[in-house]
């Protein structure tokens, strides 16, 4: 069962971070300033040189006293955006040490802190075979204790249907927005359908992939029972070198295909062990894939 147990100081230091986005447009604008009108801000971010025919009342003054050339000023406007935190709860998540949903139920509620300290919407989806439970999307400090009571005390259970989950939601939401995911994509019937099915209706998406370190390099050896957590079916049988030399390969073909695909299809994705923590996931992995800045 799902705890996220933050604190004061980290939900602080969360402030500096910020979702990002390509859901922005430059315009030559100036004395406009962030919520001057619904649905929009602005991000002064440089200077562009005064052409004829543009609007002079956007022209710098106390620059061009000191230049002695006319200079307009540049900004970005900025979409309020609507972000969706879809979490996979199937069974195969119940893994790991913390659980592999445990692990992305805290991810999931530290963006949600973060997109809404900086006042985007924010909204949550949790599904396994089917979408099971839905947050609508909300701004405002009391959409913080929403979402974390939407995360706090989840658990794991059932099997998984990535992309019927998916292509359900994307069908329902009337507005696109930014799409995070977080799932181990352990589904026989794969993810494909479901991730195009929300690109194709406009959604951003990120896709952060949460495994536990056992599934990536098992320490195991000799005879041993592998249980299917989703299905309940057992196996036995002898892991020699040669078995691990082959699943291990599998792991790295599966693992490459994801990232394949997704780089072919302009989503971003991470993947993510439990055993990471979470600090170190949230200050500098996920600002190197550009998730954060």
């Amino acid at each position: 069962m799902v705890k996220l147990g933050f604190d004061s100081k980290f939900l602080h230091q969360l402030e500096s971070l910020k979702l990002l986005s390509q859901r922005a447009k430059k315009i030559h604008f100036e004395g406009e300033r962030r919520g001057s009108r619904p649905g929009s801000g602005l991000e002064f971010v440089d200077y562009q040189q005064y052409q004829p025919g543009d609007d002079y009342r956007y022209i710098d003054w106390h620059l061009f006293s000191r230049l002695e050339q006319l200079f307009i000023k540049l900004f970005i406007e900025e979409e309020i955006l609507r972000v969706f935190l879809i979490i996979d709860r199937s069974a195969s998540m119940s893994s790991g040490q913390p659980s592999k949903l445990e692990y992305a139920a805290r991810l999931a509620a530290s963006l949600g802190y973060v997109a809404l300290s900086n006042l985007d919407e924010v909204g949550g989806l949790i599904f396994s075979s089917c979408p099971e439970k839905i947050l609508p999307p909300r701004r405002g400090r009391a959409q913080i204790f929403r979402l974390f009571k939407f995360l706090q005390g989840l658990s794991a259970h059932g099997r998984t249907n990535f992309n019927l989950s998916l292509s359900e939601f994307s069908q329902k939401q009337r507005h696109a927005g930014m799409a995070i995911i977080f799932s181990d994509l352990l589904d026989p019937n794969g993810y494909e359908e479901g991730l195009l099915a929300l690109r194709s209706r406009g959604w951003e998406i990120s896709l952060i992939q949460v495994l536990e370190e056992q599934e990536l390099e098992p320490d195991q050896a000799g005879e041993v029972v592998l249980i299917d957590r989703e299905t309940g079916q057992r196996v036995e049988t002898i892991l020699d070198e040669e078995i691990l030399r082959r699943y291990r390969q599998e792991v790295r073909n599966f693992l490459e295909g994801i990232e394949s695909f997704c780089k072919h299809y302009e989503i971003k994705y991470i993947r993510a062990t439990t055993s990471l923590p979470l600090p170190e996931m949230l200050f500098k992995h996920l600002r190197k894939v550009r998730i954060l800045k």
